[in-house]
């Protein structure tokens, strides 16, 4: 499971690469390949339909979407659900 951008620069504040699973970069806007932040694991496809409407959020953004925080998609395992 991808937890690191592939690249040696983050493209939204120009740092090094960061490890999303063991940092804590929630203002950055992760590769939509990175699926793991802290200790959340995001489904590959709900993070690529999540990707598809709103490409440029940030880690925070994308972990309060999984979690229901967010009033314009719906949780992870809502989604999941629905896609049955």
């Amino acid at each position: 499971m991808k937890t690191q951008t592939n690249s040696n620069k983050c493209q939204t504040c120009g740092k090094k690469g960061h490890d999303y699973e063991n940092e804590e970069i929630m203002g950055c806007v992760p590769p939509k390949d990175v699926l793991k932040f802290g200790k959340y694991s995001i489904d590959k496809s709900y993070r690529n339909a999540l990707y598809e409407l709103y490409p440029f959020y940030t880690a925070e953004e994308i972990v309060g979407f999984y979690l229901g925080h967010n009033p314009y998609f719906v949780d992870q395992n809502t989604w999941l659900d629905e896609q049955k």
